[in-house]
């Protein structure tokens, strides 16, 4: 009877019903309290739906007995995690490490510790200890990718994704991983391959339609770059940023007043969305309205201003604090959109005073 009644147990924790696997371990449970298999799952299902004290509890239970077993350890270290306690749990697997010093998910998941404290360097050598025990990992391959990311190393990242697809040709976060890394180095022909592969395999992707629409306007292709952003909206008709940047390939397309309906719908949202009130800006100003250009970009200013001054507030660093004000006025500067603003007096000012 236990035997079947944990086989049932352990295929509703793998089938991911949680409260059906607790209920049915509690009951072998109170058959057989040390039963190790019903009591580590049973902790695991109980972390996975939130209640980490209690699976704590479990485990601590288990551990006083048994307390080199790997698997308690391992358990102990992920709910440490879950609950935040970083150092509490980089302790633990390292204590379930020396037990089973190859362990590709302790090792794995010890560097996803070590990165959530900002230790990066130190997590990517974790990684590659783990990629030695498992060179075709893709999990571990995206991870160690997604920190040179973090580091805006991007051409390190894009080789360990690039590895990861070799691994897996169709493997959709590997896709996205490198797509995201192309788009910021700014290869957008590349990117809008991979970004363009994914929606075919995950038509329902947001992230990834999201980000071949905004890798579509880069390619001056905004004509396609709608149909992805009013897809988007038709799932999420208020979604600020499918808003914002289906402006702005309306604005490429120069249609500028329907540009600035999608920016206004924005504000309306959030009267203060400094993106939106740049675009929107940009687009009156291709209408020649001078006067709405300026009250927008002195709007704009005050914002970055106060955003500048809020930053420095809270972080108190001894850098120049005006660094993003002053950025800021020389994109608008720079932005061709602004170039009859150029002979304003109003603009003029509002860009030497701010």
């Amino acid at each position: 009877m236990k035997d079947s009644l944990l086989d049932l147990a352990v295929k509703n924790f793998e089938n991911e019903n949680f409260p059906k696997a607790i209920q049915l371990f509690e009951k072998i449970l109170k058959l057989d309290p040390d039963n190790p298999v019903a009591l580590i799952n049973n902790s695991s299902c109980l972390a996975e739906i939130g209640k980490y004290e209690e699976a704590m509890e479990q485990l601590e239970f288990f551990l006083k007995k048994y307390p080199n077993d790997f698997d308690a350890l391992y358990n102990k270290a992920t709910t440490l995690y879950d609950m935040d306690q970083y150092e509490e749990a980089l302790d633990t697997f390292d204590i379930a490490l020396k037990i089973d010093p190859k362990n590709s998910q302790a090792l794995c998941n010890k560097a996803n510790v070590l990165v959530a404290l900002g230790r990066h360097n130190d997590a990517i050598s974790v990684y590659k200890h783990a990629l030695q025990v498992e060179p075709r990992d893709i999990e571990i391959l995206n991870n160690i990718g997604i920190v040179y990311a973090g580091q805006k190393k991007h051409e390190k990242a894009i080789k360990y994704f690039e590895t990861a697809l070799d691994k897996q040709r169709n493997d959709i976060d590997s896709l996205c991983n490198l797509g995201n890394s192309l788009l910021e180095i700014e290869n957008y022909k590349s990117a809008y391959k991979c970004f363009r592969q994914v929606v075919k395999l995950d038509p329902t992707d947001f992230d990834a339609a999201f980000r071949l629409g905004i890798t579509c306007n880069n390619l001056n292709m905004p004509d396609r770059a709608l149909i992805y952003f009013n897809k988007l909206l038709r799932r999420d008709k208020n979604n600020i940023d499918a808003l914002i940047n289906k402006g702005y390939s309306l604005h490429l397309l120069g249609k500028y007043g329907r540009a600035i309906l999608c920016y206004k719908e924005v504000l309306k949202q959030d009267p203060d969305e400094i993106n939106a009130i740049y675009y929107m800006s940009k687009s009156t100003a291709r209408q020649n309205d001078a006067k709405q250009t300026c009250d927008l970009i002195s709007k704009l200013l005050k914002l970055q201003f106060l955003n500048d001054h809020d930053h420095d507030h809270d972080h108190d660093h001894d850098h120049d604090h005006d660094h993003d004000h002053v950025h800021l006025i020389e994109k608008i500067q720079k932005d061709s959109d602004f170039k009859k603003m150029r002979t304003n007096a109003n603009f003029l000012f509002l860009l030497k005073h701010n």
